[in-house]
């Protein structure tokens, strides 16, 4: 998968690189985009960890996941620019090769 980044990760907090690191990883390990949507859920409503959309806030609008960064924890105000959007093939196109056969 490519990614494209359009903006930094603001160190606003000490944890708001491992926030984006989680977010990362579950792009990077679901299969689609439905089940980035229900990793996310499960890991926002995890006690064990802080909540990751009280860094970051996510839209799922026009075939895209896109991602901006929250002014300070649990902000409603984000920086302006996003810092990355997905389209949804990409992650389907990711599907369909793992679904091919391998002819040796």
């Amino acid at each position: 998968m490519n990614i494209n980044f359009l903006g930094p990760v603001f160190p606003t907090d000490p944890y708001a690189q491992m926030a984006f690191v989680e977010i990362l990883n579950t792009l990077l390990v679901a299969n689609n985009i439905m089940e980035v949507n229900r990793m996310l859920i499960h890991r926002n409503a995890n006690p064990a960890y802080g909540s990751l959309s009280g860094y970051f806030r996510w839209s799922y609008a026009g075939n895209h996941f896109t991602l901006w960064q929250r002014v300070e924890y649990n902000s409603p105000v984000c920086f302006g620019q996003r810092i990355f959007s997905i389209h949804f093939g990409m992650l389907a196109s990711r599907d369909r090769e793992r679904d091919s056969p391998t002819l040796n």
